[in-house]
């Protein structure tokens, strides 16, 4: 009876919190680089959906740095003929609640038949750990 009491009223060590990284995309090519290293780089012309844990590519403690780009996949086809897309979100999470701290979804323009579509098109998410 007493070790019930006493481990009842210990209070349980916080884990840090855990961020995640959720992308969704489709017709393009794209690269999502953390403090400028290269998380994830791929091509795909169907729905790709990824989830990665940050863990080690963040910094103990500043500023954290997540750059998102995504290109054509040719330069001889329009985001409107492959159906581009990318939708990256940043997750976090503490115990067991999830907080999304940022979601960024790409192309930010509706799509139009003008040849002078950019290339590529980008993104950032700041934030200090």
């Amino acid at each position: 009876m007493m070790c019930f009491v006493v481990f009842s009223f210990v209070k349980n060590e916080e884990l840090p919190p855990q961020y995640t990284i959720k992308l969704e995309a489709k017709g393009c090519h794209y690269q999502i680089s953390i403090n400028d290293q290269v998380l994830e780089e791929s091509k795909s012309y169907q729905v790709v959906n990824k989830s990665f844990v940050l863990d080690k590519q963040l910094t103990e403690e500043g500023e954290q740095n997540i750059k998102i780009a995504m290109l054509r996949i040719s330069r001889e086809m329009s985001l409107k003929a492959t159906q581009a897309y990318l939708h990256v979100s940043l997750e976090k999470k503490v115990g067991d609640s999830i907080q999304i701290v940022k979601t960024i979804r790409l192309p930010t323009f509706p799509y139009d038949d003008d040849d002078d579509q950019p290339q590529s098109i980008g993104g950032s998410i700041y934030f200090e750990r």
